[in-house]
């Protein structure tokens, strides 16, 4: 159990980045793959329900980057985790500009 603390305390500083990649990753795709599967059967109401989904979780892990980095004792913590919440950032405004794009433009851009 010891060990497992000691693997959690070392990730969370990169949190935001590691976790924040991942939820653009899974909203992008679940984005893409509805729009090229059948353009015409997808609404923005499941596309908005990931987007909300996966900025929710990018900010929840820019907040623990945060955190780790505030309480830090070496400098080099401090630094992952500073470079950590601003990677989360920018991957929360692109998750927003997805967000837009399903509100704005049709299903089927021909």
């Amino acid at each position: 159990m010891k060990r497992a603390r000691e693997l959690l305390d070392a990730f969370i500083p990169w949190a935001g980045l590691v976790i924040g990649v991942i939820a653009l990753g899974v909203v992008h795709q679940y984005g893409s793959d509805g729009v090229f599967n059948d353009c015409r059967a997808v609404s923005p109401g499941p596309l908005l329900a990931v987007a909300v989904l996966g900025l929710l979780i990018c900010a929840g892990s820019a907040f623990a980057s945060w955190r780790s980095g505030r309480g830090a004792d070496s400098e080099s913590r401090r630094v992952v985790a500073i470079i950590s919440v601003g990677s989360a950032a920018l991957f929360s405004f692109a998750i927003l500009l997805a967000m837009i794009a399903a509100v704005v433009l049709p299903p089927c851009f021909q």
